[in-house]
């Protein structure tokens, strides 16, 4: 970075992507919807829908890529990630977690 530029502050507010509210827990099932190995489309499109409605579906389809510059921004990317990583799990049949991890 330039000696004369300043460094880009990381900001967080509700409206960002980054955002996990106080009610957002690992634990939480975000769909009644649990994915059993056949159907596929339908719990897909609730898993859509329902991080459309938390303004976390960037994060699965690619369009929030994991950032490589600001540690702030990372380490906010590693732990929505990692919520939705949780939140996805909990809506799979657990006999197929280990095929699905």
């Amino acid at each position: 970075m330039p000696k004369d530029e300043t460094p880009k502050e990381f900001i967080m507010d509700n409206k960002s992507q980054y955002f996990l509210h106080p009610s957002d827990s690992p634990g939480a099932v975000i769909t009644s919807i649990k994915f059993n190995g056949k159907n596929y489309d339908l719990w897909e499109k609730a898993v859509r829908t329902a991080l459309r409605a938390k303004n976390k579906l960037g994060f699965i389809d690619e369009s929030i890529t994991k950032p490589t510059s600001d540690f702030d921004e990372l380490s906010a990317w590693e732990i929505v990630n990692s919520m939705i990583t949780s939140w996805i799990l909990n809506v799979i049949d657990p006999k197929l977690h280990t095929s699905v991890a």
